[in-house]
């Protein structure tokens, strides 16, 4: 895989090169990495913000079947792309799962973990019945329903014009990649791998995500050695696009208590 093929945009916030904290955002499912402008636009001076569009918006890679541990792949060769031995990962809900297997299984790269609005297991039925209706009826059927879990009702009053981005970003994904995303999210399960985490993790909820409720944070955070678990409130699923000064804030905070290496 070479960096033009997963889109892979670095951004640096200023300050020297030995300040410099290298943090890679990995994003959610139907979303490409546009959705954490707002959180890079808030960070502070001294980091290099990392990101890329992950296989489900298409491409050779999104078009086959892919499984857990190839999306980590992805990650580590998105690091590999600029030079990163090791980085801060933040995740969100696909993005949070595959952090959360990365940090298991190559300790060394993954300086500190941010794991946002996922689970270790997802509901299988759920992600088996959305993978056959988009495999059979496209996206159409199902964006009303997504956008209503991403959004709370009083932000989509509030921010209609960002509504209405993230309705066009996840309307313009590829369904056979969307689809195998599915399978991804109904297959894998992590649970196993949290006690062997040892990166320092926090663990991040939306007090109002229907779709991976605190309850499922809670359980990441229980199972990971030493992590800390922090909630957002009034906010749904996709917490970076409708918090995003929030979220940089939990995210800049973690990475400032995680010691040197």
């Amino acid at each position: 895989m070479t960096p033009t093929t997963v889109n892979v945009v670095r951004t640096h916030t200023g300050g020297t090169a030995s300040e410099t904290r290298t943090v890679i955002f990995v994003n959610s499912l139907a979303t490409t990495s546009r959705m954490w402008d707002g959180v890079v636009a808030a960070l502070p001076r001294g980091f290099e913000a990392v990101r890329y569009d992950q296989r489900d918006r298409g491409g050779a890679n999104g078009r086959r079947p892919f499984g857990l541990d190839d999306l980590v792949d992805d990650l580590f060769e998105a690091m590999d792309a600029v030079g990163a031995d090791a980085a801060h990962v933040v995740g969100v809900s696909l993005g949070g799962l595959v952090g959360l297997r990365a940090a298991s299984r190559e300790p060394r790269r993954v300086t500190s973990l941010t794991a946002m609005c996922c689970a270790a297991r997802f509901p299988r039925d759920v992600w088996t019945a959305r993978a056959r209706t988009v495999r059979t009826e496209g996206l159409d059927g199902i964006v009303t329903g997504v956008i209503e879990r991403w959004f709370t009702p009083a932000f989509r009053e509030h921010s209609p014009e960002v509504v209405a981005g993230y309705r066009a970003m996840l309307a313009a994904t590829d369904p056979r990649g969307y689809a195998l995303a599915c399978d991804v999210l109904a297959e894998a399960d992590v649970r196993t791998d949290l006690p062997s985490i040892s990166a320092p993790t926090l663990v991040v909820s939306a007090e109002a995500d229907v779709a991976n409720p605190v309850r499922d944070q809670r359980l990441i955070a229980a199972a990971v050695p030493g992590a800390r678990h922090a909630i957002l409130p009034g906010t749904a699923h996709l917490a970076p696009a409708a918090r995003p000064a929030e979220v940089a804030s939990l995210v800049c905070g973690h990475i400032a208590s995680v010691p040197a290496r």
